[in-house]
């Protein structure tokens, strides 16, 4: 590899403060989300946090009348709702933070610019083992 340059080093310190940014913003960004969903008859109400996490649950009274099977039926209605809407949130949040939707990407760009900089490290120290080897010479002389 060829000794390093300050700028590119520069470029990917910058690429990897701002990703590191907008990661932090996207977490905030999902800490705060919470999806809602009301049954069409409003016999139950789901409350899912980002994490899938059920805040709420309402069951009408009137719900209490129904058979277990059917109150079931819409429980589970409302919790896919619900979970439905957590991940479109999810999604919004991390497009238009990251500008993208595939934690995938995320990750491969976190490994690239991980590569990117450890190359430029093991560059950095081969020069400066460089330059103390040539300074040790020169004492000698």
């Amino acid at each position: 590899m060829n000794t390093p340059n300050v700028e590119d080093l520069e470029r990917i310190l910058r690429d990897s403060e701002q990703r590191m940014s907008q990661l932090s913003e996207v977490e905030t960004l999902l800490a705060e989300v919470t999806s809602r969903y009301d049954t069409e008859d409003g016999m139950v109400s789901v409350e899912l946090g980002a994490d899938g996490t059920l805040r709420q649950l309402e069951i009408n009274s009137r719900a209490m009348r129904l058979d277990s099977y059917t109150l079931a039926e819409l429980i589970t209605e409302a919790f896919n709702g619900a979970q439905q809407g957590v991940q479109e949130a999810v999604a919004k949040a991390m497009s238009d933070t990251l500008g993208t939707t595939d934690l995938g990407d995320v990750l491969g760009e976190a490994r690239d610019l991980r590569k990117s900089m450890d190359g430029m490290l093991d560059a950095v120290s081969r020069s400066v083992n460089d330059a103390i080897v040539q300074a040790s010479r020169l004492n000698r002389r």
